[in-house]
């Protein structure tokens, strides 16, 4: 009696998981994509507005300063450098984005160490265009495994985006 009331009560909790944790995960996947697009088209666009603030935000100066000068790419890649003039005794800046494993990374020179604007990145290429370069971001999360083959997670949902941002240059 007590083996059919365990396996009766195996099925209520195996039920329970379908109907409650599946979705519940589903959500986490969806979201996590949606946030780090988010990061990564506000960083992007922060730059390619068309003015840097080299200390952060804090600076102020003329409409001249930390212009973005700089052609738009011309060679399809997995990088977007962007070149500002420059400030003071700086005589320019040149901004990066570059896919680091999952993660894409912006780098600024001269500046501060290279930061990680978002995550769950599958894919990053940069296409020239005619009035400015094609941008395309893919997320997916999990993360792929570096081994399709090893154990590990078992049948766990996987969601991709792909998100493209066609820049127009400024003149």
């Amino acid at each position: 009696m007590a083996t059919v009331l365990s396996g009766i009560l195996a099925l209520l909790l195996a039920g329970a998981v379908a109907a409650f944790a599946r979705p519940a995960a589903e959500v986490d996947g969806r979201t996590r994509l949606a946030l780090e697009a988010s990061l990564a088209a506000e960083a992007l666009c922060r730059d390619l507005g068309g003015y840097l603030t080299p200390d952060g935000g804090g600076s102020r100066g003329t409409l001249a300063d930390c212009r973005l000068t700089g052609a738009p790419p011309t060679d399809v890649g997995a990088a977007l450098t962007l070149t500002f003039s420059g400030l003071g005794e700086v005589s320019q800046y040149t901004v990066t984005y570059q896919q680091v494993g999952t993660e894409l990374v912006r780098s600024q020179t001269p500046g501060t160490a290279p930061v990680a604007v978002a995550r769950h990145v599958a894919g990053f290429l940069v296409e020239p265009g005619a009035g400015g370069p094609k941008i395309t971001l893919t997320f997916q999360y999990p993360d792929p495994r570096p081994d399709p083959a090893a154990p590990g997670r078992g049948a766990v949902p996987s969601f991709q985006g792909v998100y493209v941002f066609q820049v127009q240059w400024p003149d």
